[in-house]
């Protein structure tokens, strides 16, 4: 699939520019899902699992496309 530059704004993902795919007639998704996972100090078993970040498209007709950050995405959706 073709892709975009947009820019996430806020959340983990803050001030960051990523590629976002764009459907067959070229539109954004209207949200995005993004898995974030952090840095761990320490000795662990294993890492906690990554936790996903909800980036809603903003809508203007700014360029790149700027995505804003609604939150993390709870158990089950």
């Amino acid at each position: 699939m073709p892709a975009v530059e947009a820019w996430l704004l806020g959340g983990p993902a803050d001030g960051r520019i990523t590629h976002i795919e764009v459907d067959d007639d070229g539109s954004l998704p209207q949200a995005i899902v993004l898995p974030q996972s952090g840095a761990y100090l320490g000795a662990r078993d294993h890492p906690s699992q990554p936790v996903q970040h909800r980036y809603l498209h903003c809508g203007d007709e700014v360029d790149p496309p700027t995505f804003r950050y609604e939150g993390p995405v709870g158990q089950g959706q």
